[in-house]
């Protein structure tokens, strides 16, 4: 072949059209192939994070309670709760509040329905099924409904102690010890100072024969709480199983004088307490709160109280509101301690305590005349009263009326000679008569 036919044929092979190599064709095709397949993935990982929740169309209607013959603080409390998940029908929050105001009520069967949609809405949320799984034992659920829904909740918050001891209960009264002592012992490692789960671990060691980790156990839950008669009963018989006579005799006697019971720490349990408003709860709350000091949240107690049919709360309620206004008095809030004290006076209005306070409030903020108005009748319910008498003299003196003032100073200091009236005299070079 000639130079010229070469040259034909490569220009030939040049204008033929090439192929393109196999690794290039697999590399171009590739690319739109992974984001198709990233993309489908993402869309897939959406719906699954949709569908997580069930659409609030797709839910059980919500629960109607007859609160016809509930007291007015009850049935206001359930009708708001009520109204507010029925606005927000697709928030678990607001569901489940009303789930927690019906339990806190012994609606049970409400509550259970509650708590069941609320858990729907938000399955990953630990207090629905954890309070569900409560109320399911209180409605006599059966057993492995009980067990799936205290598994549920452990699974979704393993480190909360309580629920350990909770399924603990629910075992042991299952009959089912020594998983009920495994669920003790979890709570125990969970958290060393919750005194049910010691007095758990050792019941159920006691019903496995196992005395000598009841006896450590219950030992350290009487430790804990030396007032729980439950563990000193439990420690009775550890002692009288183990032979120990004098110690399970002590023990037995203590169990006698006691009463009270330990509670369990249990704040989502007790976040649902305290939504109740009936009788004995709001009484036991406005008692707790007078102890404490608390007097605001007694008065709130103590009003919602008042509400209830045939509850006479005025005398606990007017103290409360004779502290809280001193407390305000004191902290220099004058303004608020004012209106506390006119609250407290239409409550009690032969309280002479309330009328002096009043009127020192008033005295100290200037306001002379109606200061002399307060301890005047707190002169009229108390005429002993050598604070109220030296007040108003200073009053008087204040307004220009020496000469009273000093009949009222005289009139202290004849009550307690040692009462600063007898100073105020002196400083005036008035002799006080014995």
């Amino acid at each position: 072949m000639g130079k010229a036919s070469r040259r034909k044929k490569a220009r030939r092979a040049a204008r033929r059209p090439q192929a393109p190599r196999t690794g290039a064709r697999v590399l171009r095709l590739a690319i739109p192939a992974v984001g198709a397949a990233l993309l489908l993935a993402g869309l897939g990982l959406w719906s699954y994070q949709r569908g997580s929740a069930e659409p609030a169309s797709a839910i059980a209607p919500l629960p109607d309670p007859d609160v016809s013959r509930m007291t007015a603080p009850v049935a206001r409390a359930i009708r708001q709760a009520r109204t507010a998940a029925l606005t927000r029908r697709d928030s678990a929050e607001a569901v489940g509040r009303f789930g927690q105001v019906c339990h806190a009520h012994a609606l049970y069967d409400a509550a259970a329905a509650c708590y069941e949609i609320a858990r729907q809405l938000s399955p990953g949320e630990f207090r629905w099924v954890y309070l569900l799984a409560g109320v399911e034992e209180l409605r006599g659920a059966a057993d492995d409904r009980i067990e799936e829904l205290f598994r549920a909740a452990i699974f979704l918050a393993p480190g909360y102690a309580p629920a350990h001891v909770r399924y603990g209960d629910a075992l042991l009264r299952l009959g089912r010890w020594a998983e009920a002592r495994d669920a003790y012992a979890a709570a125990v490692q969970r958290d060393p100072d919750l005194t049910l789960a010691h007095r758990g671990l050792g019941q159920a060691a006691l019903l496995l024969q196992d005395g000598a980790t009841a006896l450590e156990h219950l030992q350290q839950a009487a430790q804990l709480a030396p007032d729980d008669r439950i563990t000193q009963v439990a420690l009775a018989r550890v002692y009288t199983i183990l032979g120990q006579s004098e110690e399970a005799d002590e023990a037995a006697r203590k169990a006698e004088t006691l009463s009270g019971e330990a509670r369990i720490a249990d704040q989502i349990f007790f976040e649902m307490e305290r939504l109740a408003v009936n009788p004995a709860s709001l009484s036991e709350r406005a008692a707790r709160n007078l102890r404490e000091g608390n007097y605001d949240k007694a008065i709130e107690a103590l009003t919602l109280l008042g509400e209830s049919a045939g509850t006479a709360v005025n005398k606990q309620l007017a103290f409360a509101r004779k502290q809280r206004a001193n407390q305000l008095a004191f902290g220099g809030d004058s303004g608020a301690a004012l209106a506390e004290f006119e609250r407290a006076a239409s409550l009690a209005p032969t309280d002479p305590e309330i009328e002096h306070n009043w009127g020192t409030v008033l005295l100290r903020s200037g306001k002379l005349a109606e200061a002399r108005t307060h301890f005047e009748k707190a002169i009229q319910l108390d005429p002993r009263s050598a604070d109220s008498l030296y007040n108003l003299g200073v009053v008087l003196e204040g307004l220009g009326r020496s000469e009273e003032a000093i009949e009222h100073f005289t009139a202290a200091a004849a009550i307690n000679p040692r009462h600063v009236a007898a100073g105020r005299l002196a400083e005036l070079g008035v002799t006080s008569k014995p």
